[in-house]
């Protein structure tokens, strides 16, 4: 029971940490107090702690010997190298969605049911926005999990909340949820035709036309590193 217990309240605490790291209400270089933060949450150091080592293997924090846990930095050159994991990714996954003849993906055409629906959160909660973001992330996990590669739909999750952080800062421009539903719905009508090449390029400007957009925001920005 006390095991269990445990685990609970340090999923709690990692889902407390990770939707305010990803809304930036835990900046990027942020020192994570083990002190303040089990009394501000009410909770004992273990899980805590624990919920710093979930974090670290999602590299959203990072703990230095005799130095403490802080908020993994962003940088443009971070952000690149996680948009080209996630283009590699995606496009190998409709490689194999082809190669295995699928082209019906009911998970994708459920999210994109869900999405139509979808309103902007009209509150600064952050909860609320980490569910925004998720709900239209959710097209492009599952894409990947058709494929039926548990490695590579691993690898792409290994990646999601690290990609979340910087897509926090373009899904919430007004209008940009519209354009993304639209093309989302352009790929799933590609594959369903049997069409993956153009489904792919397609895909790929889609995710390059994002990352320009997060660039430049991360350039007219102070706080975040150019190189690092």
């Amino acid at each position: 029971m006390e095991a269990v217990t445990i685990t609970s309240v340090t999923e709690t605490i990692v889902r407390h940490l990770r939707v305010h790291i990803i809304d930036q209400q835990l900046p990027p270089g942020h020192k994570l107090n083990e002190v303040e933060l089990s009394s501000s949450l009410g909770v004992s150091r273990p899980p805590l702690r624990e919920a710093f080592r979930i974090l670290e293997n999602e590299h959203l924090v990072v703990s230095f010997p005799r130095k403490g846990s802080y908020v993994t930095e962003m940088s443009i050159n971070d952000c690149q190298e996680i948009f080209e994991a996630r283009e590699m990714l995606e496009c190998y996954a409709i490689e194999l969605l082809q190669a295995k003849g699928i082209r019906e993906i009911p998970a994708a055409a459920k999210t994109l049911v869900l999405t139509r629906r979808l309103r902007m959160p009209r509150t600064s909660n952050p909860y609320e926005k980490y569910d925004y973001l998720k709900a239209i992330a959710d097209f492009h996990i599952s894409l990947v999990e058709a494929s039926g590669n548990s490695r590579l739909a691993r690898s792409y999750q290994a990646i999601f909340h690290s990609l979340a952080r910087y897509q926090d800062m373009y899904v919430f421009i007004p209008g940009m949820m519209e354009k993304s539903q639209a093309v989302h719905e352009q790929i799933l009508g590609l594959i369903q035709k049997g069409n993956y090449e153009k489904a792919k390029e397609k895909l790929r400007f889609h995710i390059r036309g994002y990352f320009k957009t997060t660039e430049e925001k991360l350039r007219n920005s102070q706080i975040y590193k150019v190189g690092q």
